[in-house]
């Protein structure tokens, strides 16, 4: 299964995020810079992430982005149902198939599509981050 770039980008936005130190605000541009994406997609995707509640945003000068619960309160599957605009990994209906009536494909995927989503139930963005020993280093410089 193939994630949309919108989920893709939240992932990578709540990964920097949950490597800075707690409370840290970082700008947009530095998540970008990070990543080589666009400030506009990024943007939107923060925009849907302060919704959810997983990131606070705070204006002005001196503001920026932080993770607005703890990593152990973003389940990964939450942020896939939230940012997929269809878990449907097959349209029947989109060109009219012709053998619909005795296919089993799309019943074969949907199975593939909840067993997918069943592994990620019980991981959050917590069971993601890198600890000490790793050699990327997301944290900005103060």
């Amino acid at each position: 299964m193939k994630l949309s770039k919108q989920t893709d980008f939240a992932f990578r936005t709540l990964l920097y995020l949950g490597q800075q130190p707690q409370g840290k605000l970082v700008n947009i541009q530095q998540v970008c810079d990070f990543y080589d994406i666009s400030a506009n997609h990024i943007a939107k995707v923060v925009m849907r992430l302060v919704h959810l509640g997983f990131v606070d945003a705070v204006r002005g000068k001196g503001g920026g982005i932080r993770l607005g619960c703890r990593a152990e309160e973003i389940s990964l599957v939450t942020v896939i149902r939230e940012f997929e605009t269809t878990l449907q990994p097959i349209n029947c209906a989109e060109q009219p198939c012709r053998v619909i009536q005795g296919c089993k494909l799309k019943g074969l995927l949907g199975k593939a599509v909840v067993a997918f989503l069943a592994t990620l139930e019980p991981y959050s963005l917590a069971d993601l981050l890198y600890n000490e020993t790793t050699r990327i280093n997301f944290l900005t410089e103060s």
